[in-house]
Protein backbone atom coordinates (compact mmCIF):
# COMPACT_ATOMS: atom_id res chain seq x y z
CA UNK A 1 0.00 0.00 0.00
CA UNK A 2 1.49 3.36 -0.98
CA UNK A 3 1.85 6.21 1.47
CA UNK A 4 2.72 9.84 0.72
CA UNK A 5 4.58 12.31 2.93
CA UNK A 6 3.22 15.81 3.01
CA UNK A 7 4.98 18.91 4.40
CA UNK A 8 2.48 21.26 6.07
CA UNK A 9 3.75 24.21 8.06
CA UNK A 10 1.07 24.01 10.73
CA UNK A 11 1.20 21.10 13.16
CA UNK A 12 -2.62 20.85 13.33
CA UNK A 13 -2.98 20.59 9.54
CA UNK A 14 -0.30 17.94 9.41
CA UNK A 15 -1.99 15.97 12.16
CA UNK A 16 -5.34 16.06 10.32
CA UNK A 17 -3.80 14.89 7.08
CA UNK A 18 -1.95 12.09 8.84
CA UNK A 19 -5.15 10.97 10.56
CA UNK A 20 -7.02 10.91 7.24
CA UNK A 21 -4.29 8.84 5.61
CA UNK A 22 -4.31 6.43 8.55
CA UNK A 23 -8.07 5.96 8.36
CA UNK A 24 -7.91 5.22 4.64
CA UNK A 25 -5.11 2.68 5.06
CA UNK A 26 -7.08 0.84 7.75
CA UNK A 27 -10.37 0.62 5.87
CA UNK A 28 -9.60 -1.02 2.55
CA UNK A 29 -10.69 -4.49 3.71
CA UNK A 30 -7.45 -6.19 2.56
CA UNK A 31 -5.46 -8.65 4.64
CA UNK A 32 -1.87 -7.85 3.80
CA UNK A 33 -0.66 -10.59 6.13
CA UNK A 34 -2.13 -13.45 4.07
CA UNK A 35 0.70 -13.63 1.57
CA UNK A 36 3.41 -13.27 4.17
CA UNK A 37 2.07 -16.26 6.13
CA UNK A 38 1.57 -18.56 3.12
CA UNK A 39 3.79 -21.62 3.18
CA UNK A 40 4.33 -24.81 1.26
CA UNK A 41 1.91 -27.67 1.88
CA UNK A 42 -1.52 -28.98 0.94
CA UNK A 43 -2.82 -30.01 4.34
CA UNK A 44 -5.39 -28.27 6.52
CA UNK A 45 -4.23 -26.09 9.38
CA UNK A 46 -5.90 -25.57 12.72
CA UNK A 47 -7.44 -22.20 11.83
CA UNK A 48 -11.20 -22.71 12.16
CA UNK A 49 -12.18 -19.07 12.49
CA UNK A 50 -14.95 -17.90 10.21
CA UNK A 51 -15.26 -14.54 8.56
CA UNK A 52 -18.28 -13.29 6.69
CA UNK A 53 -17.41 -10.82 3.96
CA UNK A 54 -19.89 -8.01 4.54
CA UNK A 55 -17.52 -5.13 3.87
CA UNK A 56 -19.31 -2.40 1.95
CA UNK A 57 -16.13 -0.45 1.27
CA UNK A 58 -16.03 0.53 -2.40
CA UNK A 59 -12.44 -0.72 -2.45
CA UNK A 60 -13.41 -4.27 -1.40
CA UNK A 61 -13.65 -7.23 -3.76
CA UNK A 62 -17.33 -7.54 -4.70
CA UNK A 63 -16.84 -11.08 -6.00
CA UNK A 64 -16.22 -12.31 -2.45
CA UNK A 65 -19.48 -10.85 -1.15
CA UNK A 66 -21.98 -13.34 0.28
CA UNK A 67 -19.25 -15.80 1.23
CA UNK A 68 -18.24 -17.04 4.66
CA UNK A 69 -14.76 -18.37 5.32
CA UNK A 70 -14.26 -21.72 7.01
CA UNK A 71 -11.13 -23.81 7.57
CA UNK A 72 -8.01 -22.56 5.79
CA UNK A 73 -5.32 -24.75 4.28
CA UNK A 74 -1.62 -24.07 4.68
CA UNK A 75 -1.61 -21.69 1.69
CA UNK A 76 -4.31 -19.54 3.33
CA UNK A 77 -7.23 -20.62 1.12
CA UNK A 78 -10.47 -20.96 3.08
CA UNK A 79 -13.33 -23.28 2.21
CA UNK A 80 -16.18 -20.88 1.46
CA UNK A 81 -19.84 -21.17 2.29
CA UNK A 82 -21.68 -19.39 -0.51
CA UNK A 83 -24.95 -17.69 0.38
CA UNK A 84 -27.31 -18.49 -2.52
CA UNK A 85 -30.51 -17.26 -0.89
CA UNK A 86 -30.87 -14.33 -3.30
CA UNK A 87 -31.13 -16.60 -6.35
CA UNK A 88 -32.75 -19.69 -4.81
CA UNK A 89 -36.34 -18.60 -5.45
CA UNK A 90 -35.80 -18.02 -9.17
CA UNK A 91 -34.02 -21.36 -9.49
CA UNK A 92 -36.65 -23.38 -7.67
CA UNK A 93 -39.33 -21.63 -9.73
CA UNK A 94 -37.67 -23.13 -12.81
CA UNK A 95 -37.80 -26.60 -11.28
CA UNK A 96 -34.16 -26.77 -10.21
CA UNK A 97 -33.33 -28.57 -6.98
CA UNK A 98 -30.60 -30.49 -5.17
CA UNK A 99 -27.05 -29.60 -6.05
CA UNK A 100 -28.17 -27.03 -8.63
CA UNK A 101 -29.15 -24.77 -5.73
CA UNK A 102 -25.53 -24.82 -4.46
CA UNK A 103 -24.13 -22.86 -7.41
CA UNK A 104 -23.05 -19.32 -6.52
CA UNK A 105 -25.43 -16.55 -7.54
CA UNK A 106 -22.54 -15.27 -9.68
CA UNK A 107 -23.54 -18.14 -12.00
CA UNK A 108 -26.70 -17.88 -14.12
CA UNK A 109 -28.67 -21.14 -14.39
CA UNK A 110 -31.47 -21.40 -16.94
CA UNK A 111 -33.61 -24.52 -17.28
CA UNK A 112 -34.32 -25.35 -20.93
CA UNK A 113 -36.45 -28.45 -21.32
CA UNK A 114 -34.51 -31.33 -19.78
CA UNK A 115 -31.26 -29.31 -19.87
CA UNK A 116 -29.66 -26.58 -17.79
CA UNK A 117 -27.75 -23.72 -19.39
CA UNK A 118 -24.86 -22.57 -17.21
CA UNK A 119 -23.60 -19.04 -17.94
CA UNK A 120 -20.45 -17.80 -16.23
CA UNK A 121 -17.53 -15.41 -16.63
CA UNK A 122 -15.18 -17.85 -14.84
CA UNK A 123 -13.78 -15.28 -12.40
CA UNK A 124 -13.09 -16.75 -8.95
CA UNK A 125 -14.86 -15.53 -5.83
CA UNK A 126 -11.52 -15.59 -4.02
CA UNK A 127 -8.68 -13.09 -4.07
CA UNK A 128 -5.69 -13.94 -6.26
CA UNK A 129 -2.38 -12.60 -7.46
CA UNK A 130 -3.73 -13.18 -10.96
CA UNK A 131 -6.08 -10.22 -10.78
CA UNK A 132 -4.58 -6.93 -11.98
CA UNK A 133 -2.78 -5.17 -9.14
CA UNK A 134 -5.28 -2.32 -9.46
CA UNK A 135 -8.21 -4.72 -8.94
CA UNK A 136 -9.77 -4.89 -5.47
CA UNK A 137 -9.65 -8.70 -5.74
CA UNK A 138 -5.85 -8.71 -6.10
CA UNK A 139 -3.86 -10.28 -3.29
CA UNK A 140 -0.13 -10.91 -3.39
CA UNK A 141 0.90 -14.52 -2.84
CA UNK A 142 4.17 -16.35 -2.56
CA UNK A 143 5.04 -19.75 -1.21
CA UNK A 144 7.85 -22.23 -1.48
CA UNK A 145 7.52 -24.24 -4.68
CA UNK A 146 5.05 -21.79 -6.22
CA UNK A 147 5.51 -19.14 -8.89
CA UNK A 148 3.23 -16.83 -10.88
CA UNK A 149 2.62 -17.18 -14.60
CA UNK A 150 2.42 -14.00 -16.76
CA UNK A 151 -1.34 -14.20 -17.41
CA UNK A 152 -4.08 -12.13 -15.77
CA UNK A 153 -7.69 -13.03 -14.99
CA UNK A 154 -10.18 -11.69 -17.53
CA UNK A 155 -13.96 -12.12 -17.59
CA UNK A 156 -15.07 -14.79 -20.06
CA UNK A 157 -18.38 -15.46 -21.82
CA UNK A 158 -18.98 -19.16 -21.25
CA UNK A 159 -22.31 -20.90 -21.80
CA UNK A 160 -22.53 -24.65 -21.19
CA UNK A 161 -25.68 -26.67 -21.86
CA UNK A 162 -25.85 -29.93 -19.90
CA UNK A 163 -28.55 -32.47 -18.99
CA UNK A 164 -30.27 -31.47 -15.75
CA UNK A 165 -29.78 -35.09 -14.67
CA UNK A 166 -26.69 -36.58 -16.26
CA UNK A 167 -26.41 -40.27 -17.06
CA UNK A 168 -23.49 -42.60 -17.67
CA UNK A 169 -23.08 -43.53 -21.34
CA UNK A 170 -22.14 -46.90 -22.81
CA UNK A 171 -18.57 -45.72 -23.40
CA UNK A 172 -16.28 -42.89 -22.36
CA UNK A 173 -15.25 -39.89 -24.46
CA UNK A 174 -11.79 -38.33 -24.35
CA UNK A 175 -11.71 -34.75 -23.10
CA UNK A 176 -10.28 -32.08 -25.39
CA UNK A 177 -10.06 -28.30 -25.30
CA UNK A 178 -10.22 -26.04 -22.29
CA UNK A 179 -13.38 -25.88 -20.15
CA UNK A 180 -14.64 -29.40 -19.44
CA UNK A 181 -16.86 -28.50 -16.49
CA UNK A 182 -18.00 -25.69 -14.22
CA UNK A 183 -17.48 -25.43 -10.45
CA UNK A 184 -20.12 -24.04 -8.07
CA UNK A 185 -18.07 -20.83 -7.89
CA UNK A 186 -18.54 -20.36 -11.65
CA UNK A 187 -14.87 -21.13 -12.34
CA UNK A 188 -14.00 -23.31 -15.33
CA UNK A 189 -12.72 -26.82 -14.69
CA UNK A 190 -9.93 -27.99 -17.00
CA UNK A 191 -8.70 -31.54 -17.56
CA UNK A 192 -5.77 -33.39 -16.00
CA UNK A 193 -3.56 -32.29 -18.86
CA UNK A 194 -1.67 -29.16 -19.83
CA UNK A 195 -1.34 -27.40 -23.17
CA UNK A 196 0.70 -29.32 -25.77
CA UNK A 197 4.37 -29.29 -24.84
CA UNK A 198 3.70 -28.47 -21.16
CA UNK A 199 3.74 -30.76 -18.14
CA UNK A 200 0.69 -30.54 -15.88
CA UNK A 201 2.67 -31.33 -12.73
CA UNK A 202 5.15 -28.55 -13.49
CA UNK A 203 2.25 -26.26 -14.35
CA UNK A 204 0.82 -26.87 -10.88
CA UNK A 205 3.65 -24.71 -9.52
CA UNK A 206 1.80 -21.69 -10.95
CA UNK A 207 -1.47 -22.30 -9.06
CA UNK A 208 -2.57 -19.59 -6.63
CA UNK A 209 -3.50 -20.12 -2.99
CA UNK A 210 -6.82 -21.75 -3.99
CA UNK A 211 -5.28 -24.00 -6.68
CA UNK A 212 -6.33 -22.08 -9.78
CA UNK A 213 -4.66 -19.97 -12.46
CA UNK A 214 -5.52 -18.26 -15.77
CA UNK A 215 -4.40 -19.35 -19.23
CA UNK A 216 -3.33 -16.93 -21.97
CA UNK A 217 -6.86 -15.60 -22.68
CA UNK A 218 -7.44 -14.92 -19.00
CA UNK A 219 -9.73 -17.91 -18.38
CA UNK A 220 -9.14 -18.72 -14.71
CA UNK A 221 -9.62 -22.43 -14.03
CA UNK A 222 -8.97 -25.43 -11.81
CA UNK A 223 -7.18 -28.63 -12.79
CA UNK A 224 -6.94 -29.99 -9.27
CA UNK A 225 -8.93 -30.00 -6.03
CA UNK A 226 -10.42 -26.47 -5.73
CA UNK A 227 -9.69 -25.76 -2.09
CA UNK A 228 -12.17 -22.89 -1.71
CA UNK A 229 -14.87 -25.53 -2.38
CA UNK A 230 -13.54 -28.81 -1.01
CA UNK A 231 -10.65 -29.89 1.17
CA UNK A 232 -10.39 -33.67 1.63
CA UNK A 233 -14.16 -34.08 2.03
CA UNK A 234 -17.35 -35.12 0.20
CA UNK A 235 -18.56 -31.65 -0.80
CA UNK A 236 -20.27 -31.00 -4.13
CA UNK A 237 -17.77 -29.37 -6.50
CA UNK A 238 -19.69 -28.74 -9.75
CA UNK A 239 -20.72 -30.53 -12.94
CA UNK A 240 -18.88 -31.85 -15.98
CA UNK A 241 -20.03 -30.97 -19.48
CA UNK A 242 -21.90 -34.27 -19.55
CA UNK A 243 -24.10 -33.06 -16.68
CA UNK A 244 -22.72 -35.54 -14.15
CA UNK A 245 -21.93 -34.14 -10.69
CA UNK A 246 -18.45 -33.93 -9.16
CA UNK A 247 -17.67 -34.41 -5.47
CA UNK A 248 -14.59 -34.14 -3.28
CA UNK A 249 -12.15 -36.93 -2.48
CA UNK A 250 -14.50 -38.80 -0.14
CA UNK A 251 -17.87 -40.49 -0.26
CA UNK A 252 -20.65 -39.14 1.94
CA UNK A 253 -19.80 -41.71 4.63
CA UNK A 254 -16.24 -40.38 4.84
CA UNK A 255 -14.58 -43.29 3.05
CA UNK A 256 -12.36 -43.13 -0.04
CA UNK A 257 -14.29 -44.57 -3.01
CA UNK A 258 -13.05 -47.08 -5.56
CA UNK A 259 -13.36 -45.37 -8.93
CA UNK A 260 -13.55 -46.46 -12.57
CA UNK A 261 -11.38 -45.18 -15.42
CA UNK A 262 -13.45 -41.99 -15.67
CA UNK A 263 -12.88 -41.16 -12.02
CA UNK A 264 -16.43 -41.98 -10.98
CA UNK A 265 -18.70 -44.64 -9.53
CA UNK A 266 -22.35 -45.27 -8.65
CA UNK A 267 -23.30 -44.63 -5.04
CA UNK A 268 -25.14 -42.33 -2.67
CA UNK A 269 -23.99 -38.72 -2.25
CA UNK A 270 -24.66 -35.83 0.11
CA UNK A 271 -27.30 -34.69 -2.41
CA UNK A 272 -28.75 -38.14 -3.10
CA UNK A 273 -28.50 -39.90 0.28
CA UNK A 274 -30.93 -42.73 -0.47
CA UNK A 275 -30.71 -43.27 -4.24
CA UNK A 276 -27.36 -44.32 -5.73
CA UNK A 277 -26.30 -42.16 -8.70
CA UNK A 278 -23.25 -42.08 -10.92
CA UNK A 279 -20.88 -39.24 -10.04
CA UNK A 280 -17.24 -38.20 -10.25
CA UNK A 281 -14.74 -37.63 -7.44
CA UNK A 282 -11.60 -35.55 -7.09
CA UNK A 283 -8.95 -38.28 -7.30
CA UNK A 284 -5.26 -38.87 -6.75
CA UNK A 285 -3.06 -39.34 -9.81
CA UNK A 286 0.69 -39.65 -10.28
CA UNK A 287 3.28 -39.68 -13.03
CA UNK A 288 5.58 -41.82 -10.93
CA UNK A 289 7.43 -38.87 -9.44
CA UNK A 290 4.82 -36.23 -8.69
CA UNK A 291 1.19 -36.59 -7.63
CA UNK A 292 -1.90 -34.40 -7.45
CA UNK A 293 -5.61 -34.63 -6.74
CA UNK A 294 -7.17 -33.92 -10.13
CA UNK A 295 -10.84 -33.22 -10.81
CA UNK A 296 -10.84 -35.47 -13.90
CA UNK A 297 -9.07 -38.49 -15.35
CA UNK A 298 -9.29 -37.05 -18.87
CA UNK A 299 -12.47 -38.76 -20.07
CA UNK A 300 -16.22 -38.13 -19.82
CA UNK A 301 -18.45 -40.94 -18.57
CA UNK A 302 -21.60 -39.35 -20.06
CA UNK A 303 -22.70 -37.60 -23.25
CA UNK A 304 -21.16 -34.15 -23.69
CA UNK A 305 -23.42 -31.12 -23.92
CA UNK A 306 -22.81 -28.06 -26.07
CA UNK A 307 -20.69 -25.10 -25.10
CA UNK A 308 -19.74 -21.65 -26.36
CA UNK A 309 -16.59 -20.01 -25.07
CA UNK A 310 -15.15 -23.26 -23.74
CA UNK A 311 -12.02 -23.34 -25.94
Amino acid sequence: MRRSNYFVPLFVSGFLLFSAKLLISCSDGKDDDAASTAKKGTGTDTDTDTDTDTDTDTNSCTLTANTTEGTKNSYGCAVLTRDTSSCEESRTAQGLSGYWLKFSCLVTLTKSGSNVVISTDSRPDTTSQYYATTDACYEAFSASGRKTNPNKIAAQTIKVTVPMTGAKAASTTTMTGATIGVAISGVSIFGNFAAPGDDIYAEAETFDKCEGHPQNTGNYHYHTEPTSITQSDSAFVGVMRDGLPIYGRLDSDGTTPTLDSAGGHTGVTVDSPSTPVYHYHVNLQTNGTDSAYFVTTGVYAGTIGTCTGCN
